[in-house]
């Protein structure tokens, strides 16, 4: 584990909870001994992912996808084993131990050397912003004249100045340690893999106005760059006004919001976030006052940064242009608004301003005036749809439908039909009518998604195993050994490895398993995690816990399923003696092949069924087997 304590990971994962986790990514709600919501891992309507938090295990119906809080976050994130460790636990504040006598520095992770490149960096960058020197005059004077910010604003937001040209940003890098790998993928400069020598590595910004890009913890994950009189004409970004870092490791502009690791802390004093486009519209906000404004990161809006946003408040005011096309963009905020329990509401600007000029000109007390009128969400979307102020029966139709497709993602039935209820008055027309119309919707959208992820989560009926079962027997035993392991010595004193199917992941994990009990090292399925190679094992092991129901007698169970192991292996071994005695040669034992044969062909009765049993009764379905 490169470096980790041997013991780290189980306390790791002892001290998390897989639910506070999860929900970074997801909204949870409660289902039985569940909690259930959307796949973080996939675009989808129907709920399909779940979470077990006694296990401290997850299954994602929609992808196949199921783990701990490691493989949530190795997937999520697009992490290595040990970057995922360190990330859960930086984030849930558990100190990292590592093995006696290894530095963390040198066992530091790609992914934490990047983090720390993005810091020298900003430093970097905002010493240049302070120089004493012409370069650093000229920035400042764009700074405080032509933006009209304070250099103030501009030390609390660590704003900074990438010079035109050289390689200083290198050099300090390099001197500071840092691996090739880390300075290639950290996005500051432009490298192709055949590219080792980081001292002449192109810098990706030149001649800009450098702006951290913080996470919602305030650690710098990147940089926006905007475009000066001083960026070079050979820069082949020259044309565009703002530049963002590519993604990297550490850097997914669809999963954070500028400025959300301080807006979270006034959110609730200010009823809400705010919504800005950018991020010099944010600052500007936050020096007039405005502290819980954030902006995307030059992208559409998305699912996964409103879901940010509900961590701290279900509500967010959207500053927008007030032309068509600032109303286009909320409309595509709606659907995923309701997806992730948010409530947006809708303020239009003034048309031709823009929140900069508009704070500058009439300061944060208009910006409150407006808010104060802000939409509702219903209301923004009625009238965005409709075009003048008569509209005919079809096209009052139509937008009802498409308020009925915002509202498919969203959760709550109750909320649903209120907010179509609000619909259909502001449009005039009747509310059963619509209510009818829009649940006809959603359950020609929903049905189809709901009976896959159904049909995913429901195991076949639990009757005693057949040599035709739809699942492999391997599975049906690691049910019965996550269920109560103490089946595992039994089952390790009577299955024989040479039965196991080594094709399908089950048979595989089965076999070191019993491979353990045999040795005497096997610690219990809590310690399992060293046993799982692959995800696809992961996946096969860890869906078993959601399995549901328990058989009525488990050692008939357990029998059973030895039983037809032991015969799927007669039938295969004899096939192959068969073909071996028909096809000997001279040089082949006859009467050894027959007398292996005769040894298969009574394997069934010489299974020592006795010893398969526990002292007590098996644990009851649900229970812990640690």
């Amino acid at each position: 584990m490169a470096g980790l304590a041997d013991d780290f990971v189980e306390e790791l994962k002892a001290r998390v909870d897989i639910v506070e986790l999860a929900g970074r990514y997801t909204n949870l709600k409660r289902r039985g001994r569940n909690w259930v919501g959307l796949s973080p891992f996939s675009d989808e309507k129907t709920p399909s992912f779940n979470v077990l938090a006694e296990k401290g295990i997850f299954k994602c119906f929609s992808t196949g996808l199921a783990g701990d809080i490691i493989t949530l976050v190795r997937e999520k994130e697009r992490m290595e084993f040990v970057e995922a460790v360190e990330f859960i636990a930086r984030l849930f504040n558990v100190p990292v131990r590592y093995r006696e006598g290894g530095a963390p520095a040198v066992n530091r992770s790609l992914r934490r050397e990047i983090e720390e490149i993005q810091d020298y960096a900003a430093e970097f960058f905002h010493e240049r912003f302070l120089a004493d020197d012409e370069a650093g005059t000229e920035i400042r004077r764009y700074w405080t004249e032509e933006r009209r910010f304070d250099i103030e604003t501009a030390r609390d937001f660590r704003v900074g100045f990438a010079p035109a040209g050289g390689f200083h940003l290198n050099k300090r890098l390099i001197d500071k340690g840092f691996s090739v790998e880390a300075l290639r993928d950290c996005g500051l400069f432009y490298t192709n893999e055949s590219d080792r020598n980081p001292n002449v590595f192109r810098n990706r910004f030149r001649g800009r106005l450098m702006i951290p890009i913080r996470d919602a913890q305030g650690r710098i994950v990147a940089f926006t760059a905007r475009v000066l009189p001083q960026t070079p004409e050979s820069d082949p970004t020259r044309n565009a006004k703002y530049v963002n870092s590519p993604e990297t490791l550490i850097f997914h502009k669809s999963r954070l919001l500028f400025n959300l690791d301080r807006a979270r802390d006034h959110a609730e004093e200010s009823g809400g976030f705010l919504m800005v486009e950018g991020q010099l519209d944010t600052i500007r906000c936050w020096s007039a006052g405005l502290r819980a404004a954030v902006a995307p990161q030059g992208t559409s809006v998305t699912e996964e940064q409103l879901a940010l946003l509900r961590r701290y408040h279900t509500r967010v005011d959207i500053l927008l242009d007030g032309d068509r096309a600032g109303r286009a963009a909320a409309l595509r905020i709606l659907p995923l608004a309701f997806t992730a329990g948010i409530e947006a509401r809708f303020i239009a600007l003034p048309p031709d301003a823009d929140p900069d000029t508009f704070l500058l000109e009439k300061g944060a007390e208009a910006v409150e005036e407006l808010r104060a009128d802000a939409m509702a969400p219903v209301p923004f979307a009625v009238a965005a749809l409709l075009d003048g102020d008569s509209p005919t029966p079809a096209e009052r139709s139509r937008a009802l439908q498409q308020v009925a497709e915002f509202l498919r993602g969203c959760e709550s039935e109750v909320a649903r039909s209120a907010y179509l209820a609000e619909a259909a008055e502001l449009l005039d027309v009747d509310t059963e009518a619509a209510l009818t119309d829009a649940r006809r919707l959603w359950f020609r959208r929903q049905s189809g998604a709901a009976a896959r992820a159904r049909e995913a989560a429901t195991s076949p009926k639990d009757a005693l195993p057949v040599n035709n079962r739809l699942t492999p027997l391997e599975n049906d035993l690691l049910w019965i050994i996550l269920l109560d392991d103490r089946w595992v010595q039994p089952l390790a004193l009577v299955v024989e490895d040479s039965w196991l199917d080594r094709d399908v992941p089950a048979g595989r994990v089965l076999g070191r398993i019993l491979a353990e009990a045999h040795e005497g090292t096997w610690e219990g399925p809590e310690n399992v995690d060293s046993l799982l190679e692959t995800q696809e094992e992961r996946n096969s092991y860890y869906s078993l816990a959601f399995r549901e129901g328990s058989p009525e007698d488990p050692a008939e169970y357990v029998h059973s399923c030895v039983h037809c192991l032991a015969e799927r292996f007669k039938k295969s071994e004899l096939e192959r003696l068969t073909r071996a005695i028909s096809g000997a040669g001279p040089e082949t034992s006859i009467g050894e092949l027959l007398r292996r044969r005769g040894e298969v062909r009574s394997l069934t009765a010489n299974i020592p069924f006795h010893l398969l049993h526990v002292a007590d009764a098996p644990r009851p379905s649900g229970a812990a087997s640690s």
